[in-house]
């Protein structure tokens, strides 16, 4: 019986220390293997935020800070350019007429003893809108723009940053860059000129900064770099020439025209002017005119009244378009090739010939046709440069006298001139027989007419001989540049026409005013 006692006893004991060494090894397991409640939790947790990047964040703050300088510095600068719209007259209150009078309307009738006005009565009232941007330069009132956003206009208001608003004269505009000077007088109000940089010294990978009036939306700054330099205005589809475009990826929208790109120290380097786009919104591919090209075209036009340019009389194709520019002895693309010389130009007076490569102007290597244009365009007229061409696989320089480029010059250069919706060409002696233009008739052929333009207006009609404009006598393309370059653009002008064996005079009207 004991024995049957102590062996429960001892089966006891022994299960107790089992369970007992069972727990003490799950507890020590349980404190390396299992995380504790404060592991737990802060495994578990909201994850604590990292310590910051003090050193990044202070270089990023700095230029945080660097970009608020510039708007700072540049929208007191940047103007709207507005001009008055017509709105259709706003209705006004009337009772519709009914068999009976109505009590209203007696009412109205008897009190103002003339009824209720109809809406008719009350005239249309102009609204200033905006159509686009511009850039104070000077403190005494001097603006500039692009000339596609004034041209025509009748009226130009100016709306500076604190929307305080001046009447704007038209100093000048180039329709060769598209640039256009206006000016205000400020009186007491002192204005705020953007310092002007330089924009022969801009890098691709440069800061630019865009601030104008987007769609509207006035003293809008946008941001990006300067993506390209050397554009040619074709490739944006400009149709302007001797200057390039500076493309940037800082937004450029409708409304931009005409405003500053700015580099980083608030500099304005460019005027904003163009965009592609298939959308007619910013897609990243903007265009500005060089900041050096548009000084050039200012300081012209503020004190000549016009833009004299030098000329070089030759017509030019990329090197980049030729199929084996090795042909011409080029062992890498550079510079441009001369396709024709012109007649009585520079470039015949000094030899110039077709397929002479031009690769540098007065030291400058020539980019491109924009570029070397540029170059010609701002060398004063009389000038004698030094060309480096290369004519059969060899180098050489050659001097060239620069002339001036007017209006008769290129028309009897390029034997056509364009004005007011026409395109006149040289009446030749095989385009007289073939027309029956008899001998006694002296003029200039109408080769084209722009559809809805001022010429269509005034039914000239292709083949048609201008004898007389303005009651000045045309014998040659250079007499009808002269004479139309000096027509007011809001002035009707008389033309005498030769049309199939009778001779006729019309008016052609005035250039579209908006």
């Amino acid at each position: 019986m004991r024995q049957w006692m102590e062996r429960p006893n001892r089966q006891a004991m022994v299960l107790a220390l089992s369970v007992l060494v069972a727990f003490g090894l799950g507890a020590l397991a349980s404190r390396w293997l299992v995380p504790s409640s404060e592991k737990l939790t802060a495994q578990t947790g909201v994850p604590t935020a990292p310590q910051p990047p003090e050193r990044a964040l202070q270089v990023a703050e700095q230029l945080q800070d660097a970009f608020a300088w510039v708007a700072q510095k540049v929208e007191p600068s940047t103007v709207t350019i507005l001009s008055p719209r017509l709105t259709p007259p706003r209705p006004m209150f009337r009772i519709p007429p009914g068999p009976e009078m109505d009590p209203f309307e007696e009412f109205f009738r008897r009190f103002f003893e003339r009824g209720i006005p109809a809406p008719e009565e009350e005239p249309p009232s102009p609204q200033l809108r905006a159509r686009g941007s511009g850039v104070i330069v000077s403190a005494d009132g001097y603006i500039l723009t692009n000339r596609h956003v004034v041209e025509g206009l009748r009226r130009i208001v100016v709306a500076l940053s604190n929307d305080q608003r001046f009447e704007a004269k038209l100093i000048g505009s180039d329709e060769v860059t598209d640039i256009a000077v206006l000016k205000i007088e400020p009186g007491n109000t002192r204005l705020v000129p953007a310092p002007l940089g330089d924009s022969d010294k801009v890098r691709v990978g440069d800061w630019a900064i865009a601030v104008g009036n987007p769609f509207g939306l006035r003293q809008t700054m946008t941001v990006g770099i300067i993506s390209a330099i050397g554009r040619r205005p074709v490739e944006a589809g400009a149709l302007i020439s001797y200057t390039e475009f500076l493309q940037t990826d800082a937004a450029i929208n409708p409304g931009n025209s005409g405003g500053p790109l700015c580099n980083i120290r608030g500099e304005v380097i460019g005027i904003n002017t163009a965009i592609t786009s298939p959308t007619g919104g910013n897609v990243g591919i903007g265009f500005a005119i060089p900041i050096n090209t548009v000084k050039f075209v200012m300081e012209q036009i503020i004190k000549q009244g016009r833009v004299v340019r030098g000329w070089l009389g030759v017509e030019l194709q990329e090197v980049s378009d030729l199929a084996d520019p090795s042909a011409l002895g080029l062992t890498e693309p550079r510079g441009v090739v001369i396709v024709q010389v012109l007649p009585n130009s520079p470039a015949e007076r000094a030899g110039l010939k077709s397929q002479d490569v031009i690769l540098s102007f007065n030291g400058i290597p020539v980019r491109n046709i924009p570029h070397l244009q540029s170059l010609v365009g701002r060398t004063p007229p009389g000038t004698t440069v030094q060309l480096t061409i290369l004519r059969g696989g060899k180098e050489m320089t050659v001097p060239v006298q620069i002339a001036e480029r007017t209006p008769e010059v290129v028309a009897e250069a390029e034997a056509k001139h364009r004005w007011r919706g026409l395109v006149v060409g040289e009446l030749t002696g095989e385009l007289r027989q073939q027309l029956q233009v008899p001998a006694r008739i002296r003029g200039v052929l109408v080769l084209e007419v722009a559809p809805n333009s001022p010429a269509a207006q005034a039914n000239i009609q292709e083949s048609d001989v201008v004898t007389v404009v303005a009651n000045q006598e045309i014998l040659t393309i250079g007499d009808f540049a002269k004479v139309t370059q000096s027509i007011p653009p809001n002035r009707s002008v008389p033309v005498t026409i030769w049309r199939r064996g009778s001779v006729m005079m019309t008016t052609i009207p005035p250039e579209r005013q908006r």
